[in-house]
């Protein structure tokens, strides 16, 4: 491995840590008692070394949001690799279930931007940037006009896919906040919710 790599392997270590560090401190005290100092305490390093990484905790919380982004992204895209001779309706089911799973898989880091009071729709340019062009929107674009082309999807609105996101995305903090991804019954729930999303986009 090049220095170089090894560098760019210890920075995206080191702020994995810092983000660990601040969804533990967000959980147990609140967003609003987080700070650079605590966070610094907690992984034993200087405030110093944080600010290096970070000009603030809202910056943090913006890489979080790129973290669960980047995570249901590449699920999605996996997913519908795996699954790209399905039927779209088919394909929209998997991405709703995908989504959500992907969110409720790591609850810990979902909640705490629910707690921090931020904009969280996913997107690549963080928290407070708007989501439309991103790749998973972008993603969703491309096979909804796909199935309108197919007459499997009926006509839309431009936004509709910044809807379906934010209807996940609610779906997702609420089954987090309320534990429901931890009844008997989680996939089932999520097989109907998927369902009924997709089911109002069809003809």
């Amino acid at each position: 491995m090049s220095s170089r790599a090894r560098r760019e392997r210890e920075k995206e270590s080191m702020r994995v840590a810092i983000m660990e560090a601040a969804t533990k401190i967000i959980l147990e005290e609140g967003y609003e008692n987080l700070t650079m100092r605590k966070i610094a305490d907690a992984i034993e390093y200087t405030p110093t070394t944080i600010y290096n990484y970070y000009k603030n905790k809202a910056q943090i919380i913006e890489d979080i949001v790129l973290k669960i982004y980047t995570d249901i992204v590449s699920n999605i895209q996996e997913t519908l690799e795996s699954n790209k001779d399905v039927s779209i309706d088919r394909q929209l089911w998997l991405i709703a279930s995908e989504f959500i799973n992907t969110m409720v898989g790591n609850p810990e880091m979902g909640k705490a931007v629910s707690i921090s009071g931020t904009e969280a729709m996913v997107g690549p340019k963080g928290s407070g940037e708007p989501a439309t062009e991103n790749d998973g929107i972008l993603l969703l674009k491309a096979l909804l006009k796909e199935g309108q082309d197919q007459s499997i999807v009926r006509k839309l609105d431009d936004n509709a896919a910044e809807i379906i996101i934010s209807a996940l995305l609610g779906f997702s903090i609420y089954a987090i906040l309320s534990k429901s991804y931890l009844h008997e019954n989680w996939n089932g729930m999520v097989d109907l919710y998927a369902e009924i999303l997709v089911n109002g986009l069809l003809l």
